[in-house]
């Protein structure tokens, strides 16, 4: 028998065709006239339709389930220990941050992205860019001159230079002390590229002195890299100032920093403080400079120079205390005596003197200034025999002589003498003053910062 629907044979006791799953044709039954009954077919069930929110809701579920997988793993990663800290980090981690030097937490990367990211563009002031690579010179600039200043007592201001600067607070910029001397580097970048600009604008060019050491700043570096152990000038200056400083990089700061320096030098020394300025002042300041124990009756401040030649030899006891001869204190003596008939033969002048002073004294706290100490009266602590030297009432300018201390022969110059309100009024309208014309410089020229753009080779001082 064929299959009526599809024409397929179908064997005899088949109730549906296996070819099309139709039932076959009904038998008449010749006896009756009728249709035999025939098992319906089942009818197969109505696909339903997913309704649109349906769809929707478990989208929005997964979302969910991968949003909370994701906040569980980021929890794990960054130490969190409660939920509403969880969540505190979450609300910080979505809210836009602004573009302030507290836009990243830490400025800090690997040796190799520092390096790779040297040449990026971080600031401009005017025409003049600041890169990742200079930066570094202004930031560890900023940092070792903070160190000089104040040396181990940086700890009671909170910095411990062994540990990394992007993990310690700092109360003075609420944020860290890397936010700090960050902070500090970019507005001494402003200061000397806006002076720079200024000096520009105003025709100034850099004096033979500056050229002269531009010039010899690369054969410089290479002495102080072989004397310091180090192959080349970039293995020196990284070591010092992360592997994002290349010499490149060191000779901007340079040519930047001459600049501004020569011009606000220029113009400091071209300001004249006048008589009536400073009376002025005085009287306008009256009570305040009270309040610190100045007033007309004050007394002079004394500037010195000297050299100090230290005494050597002697002889130590069993409690390591050291004993010197007449034999010792005569050579030492008779060593001053030689260094100030050297300068006597000589200009004799002040400029001289210091020079003198670099080259030969003993006095690591004076030496590099020329032998310089300013600002002195009777209790500046220094030693007895010193300071009975430079507060004699006869004493003036020009006056020289050898004075004898336990660390050996002094030999000294007498700078300059001044009342102490006098000075002070003084240094108070040039320091109002110097404040002025770095206002105008920055004003004129703004700085702007992309402190996403920002990255710091790491120093680490750990060992030292």
């Amino acid at each position: 028998m064929e299959c009526e629907n599809c024409g397929a044979i179908l064997p005899e006791d088949a109730e549906l065709c296996p070819e099309c799953g139709q039932p076959k044709a009904p038998v008449i039954t010749p006896e009756t006239g009728e249709t035999p009954d025939v098992p319906e077919t089942p009818e197969a069930p109505a696909k339903k339709k997913v309704k649109w929110w349906q769809i929707a809701l478990l989208s929005v579920a997964g979302v969910i389930l991968l949003l909370c997988l994701s906040v569980v793993v980021y929890w794990g990663a960054t130490g969190v220990q409660s939920f509403d800290e969880g969540i505190q980090s979450i609300v910080k981690l979505v809210t836009p941050r602004e573009n302030n030097v507290y836009y990243k937490d830490s400025y800090s990367v690997s040796d190799e992205k520092a390096y790779d990211k040297r040449d990026q563009v971080v600031a401009t002031v005017g025409t003049g860019e600041l890169t990742n690579g200079e930066l570094q010179v202004y930031y560890w600039t900023n940092f070792y001159d903070f160190l000089e200043n104040y040396g181990y007592y940086a700890v009671y201001y909170g910095l411990d230079y062994t540990q990394p600067l992007d993990e310690q607070s700092c109360k003075d910029n609420n944020g860290t002390w890397q936010q700090y001397f960050l902070s500090g580097a970019l507005d001494s970048w402003h200061n000397y590229q806006a002076m720079a600009l200024m000096a520009q604008e105003e025709g100034m060019t850099l004096s033979d002195d500056m050229k002269k050491s531009l010039e010899e700043l690369r054969s410089n570096l290479t002495a102080a890299a072989v004397e310091g152990g180090f192959a080349s000038i970039n293995e020196m200056l990284q070591a010092d100032m992360g592997p994002g400083c290349t010499y490149e990089a060191y000779e901007a700061y340079m040519q930047t920093y001459y600049a501004g320096y020569q011009y606000f030098s220029e113009k400091y020394e071209a300001f004249e403080v006048t008589d009536d300025a400073i009376e002025k002042y005085f009287k306008e300041n009256e009570e305040t400079l009270k309040t610190s124990g100045i007033t007309k009756e004050s007394g002079n401040l004394v500037d010195v120079r000297h050299i100090l030649v230290g005494i050597s030899g002697g002889t130590k006891d069993e409690k390591g205390n050291v004993t010197y001869s007449d034999e010792d204190w005569e050579a030492c003596r008779a060593k001053a005596q030689k260094l100030l008939d050297e300068w006597l033969a000589g200009d004799a002048t002040e400029d001289t003197f210091a020079a003198l002073a670099v080259k030969h004294s003993e006095d690591t706290g004076s030496a590099e200034n020329g032998g310089l100490y300013q600002n002195l009266n009777a209790d500046s602590g220094m030693v007895k025999e010193f300071t009975e030297w430079y507060m004699n009432k006869d004493r003036k300018a020009g006056d020289y002589g050898l004075v004898k201390t336990e660390y050996g022969y002094h030999i000294m110059y007498f700078s300059a003498a001044e009342a102490e309100w006098i000075r002070t009024c003084r240094e108070e309208i040039l320091s109002d003053w110097s404040a002025d014309l770095l206002k105008t410089a920055t004003e004129k020229y703004p700085m702007d910062v992309k402190y996403k753009n920002i990255v710091l080779g790491v120093v680490d001082f750990s060992e030292e």
